[in-house]
């Protein structure tokens, strides 16, 4: 594989006059980064922190990379500050500068890895083929199998999880706001595209469950980013404190690309096993129902829970099985819409509360912690008691237990009062309760 940098005009990679170590791009230079392969990338470095590691003068330089695995490294490590990278499309020379404004420096020697490319190019291809790398679907929010047509026909990469493979790793992750820069000729945002100008939004693809984030709905943006000027640049994007995402696109807000059930998890209490999920938005939502398998195949339903037909706001439900079987479940969620039209969502798995008996942990008075539990057998059980963060406290203790119902006291002197956990087990049966310290 043959990987090239074109330098077209007045170009200076070190330079008395600017920075050491910067790049500075003068009177519309350009730098082209082509060829570039997931391992063997085509790379340019700005080895340096501050944020005037590339600098450009006269009438502006031009930044372009061809490919996803064609990247500007930029080694800003722990430097704050507008890092602006002058992106340039390979087709018709727009400028489409990448702004990311750190506002809090990251801790350890990180790097920024970023690449912007055009995909589908042609008039009428609008499917925003290939796609990137870690990119399976253009799904839609509103249950499209596909809503590229909503998409502009380019990615961003923004990657500070070292791709590169250098070692070079932030211990903390900086905290940032971006601006994207965008093409608004019709080789990107029309040829088949139904985009209008001003509505664009940036949203991000997460890799490990396989789902662009973010949905607009009832003139409420929620897990979409930034705000369109209508004349090139999606402003104002914020992530999550300390978040990051590698892959994003800007999408018209009309029909974004799918949020699905934010989470589904469940929880051991005295009471039984609590389901607890949350929706972002929801579309003709009729009812969910909670589903049980002791094999993780044969499925039951236990409830329909109402949903709220229509919402643009997070919706948050719980539902508890009274009946833990000792030896752990599945269960599932299956959305239903008015029209009958159902959804399965992925099943989990619990492990059992309880294998032996009844437990019941409370604080009734300060300084301790009453177990009591119901055991079918003579068998020591050990106690640890954890802070919220997971984190052991003290010496575990190891109590004899009998068969039939036993009590046993744990004192905490000295704690703070608040949410901890106690985790109880034998050679029967494991079990992790919450339990408020008073």
């Amino acid at each position: 594989m043959k990987s090239y940098i074109l330098l077209i005009g007045a170009l200076s990679l070190l330079s008395k006059s600017h920075t050491q170590n910067a790049i500075v791009i003068n009177d519309n230079a350009f730098i082209v980064l082509d060829g570039g392969t997931a391992g063997t990338e085509t790379v340019v470095v700005v080895d340096q922190s501050n944020a005037n590691g590339i600098i450009t003068t006269g009438t502006g330089g031009n930044i372009i990379t061809m490919g996803e695995f064609d990247y500007l490294k930029w080694n800003n490590k722990t430097g704050t500050g507008n890092y602006v990278i002058p992106f340039t499309t390979d087709i018709g020379a727009v400028k489409i500068p990448l702004t990311v404004n750190v506002t809090s420096a990251g801790v350890g020697n990180g790097y920024m890895a970023l690449s912007t490319w055009d995909v589908s190019p042609g008039a009428g291809n609008f499917d925003n083929t290939p796609y990137a790398s870690e990119v399976i679907h253009m799904s839609g929010a509103d249950g499209s199998a596909d809503v590229s047509q909503n998409v502009v026909d380019r990615f961003w990469v923004i990657d500070i999880d070292d791709p590169l493979g250098t070692g070079e790793l932030f211990t903390t992750a900086p905290i940032s706001t971006m601006s994207f820069g965008y093409n608004t000729s019709a080789a990107e945002v029309g040829d088949g595209n139904t985009i209008t100008l001003g509505d664009l939004v940036a949203q991000h693809y997460d890799g490990i469950t396989d789902k662009w984030f973010g949905w607009f709905s009832a003139g409420t943006a929620n897990g979409v980013y930034g705000a369109d000027n209508g004349t090139g640049l999606v402003a104002g994007v914020t992530p999550a404190v300390g978040a990051w995402y590698r892959t994003w696109t800007l999408s018209d807000k009309s029909g974004p690309l799918p949020v699905e059930m934010t989470y589904f998890e469940s929880e051991c209490e005295k009471n039984g096993i609590v389901l607890q999920w949350q929706t972002a938005t929801e579309i003709n939502n009729d009812f969910f129902e909670v589903q049980k398998s002791l094999n993780g195949v044969d499925f039951n339903v236990l409830a329909k829970v109402p949903g709220y037909g229509n919402s643009s706001t997070y919706r948050d439900y719980t539902y508890t099985d009274e009946y833990e079987t000792g030896s752990g479940a599945f269960y599932r969620i299956s959305q239903v819409d008015y029209d009958g039209t159902r959804k399965d969502y992925p099943a989990i798995k619990t492990n059992p509360c309880i294998s032996s008996g009844n437990v019941n942990v409370y604080s009734a008075y300060p300084g301790e912690i009453t177990l009591e539990l119901d055991l079918n057998q003579d068998e020591d059980v050990q106690v640890k008691l954890l802070d919220n963060l997971g984190k052991e406290i003290g010496v575990s203790n190891l109590y004899e237990g009998r068969n039939g119902f036993n009590q046993f006291k744990l004192n905490y002197n000295n704690l703070a009062f608040g949410n901890y956990f106690v985790v109880i087990s034998s050679s029967s049966f494991n079990t992790t309760t919450k339990v408020v310290l008073k």
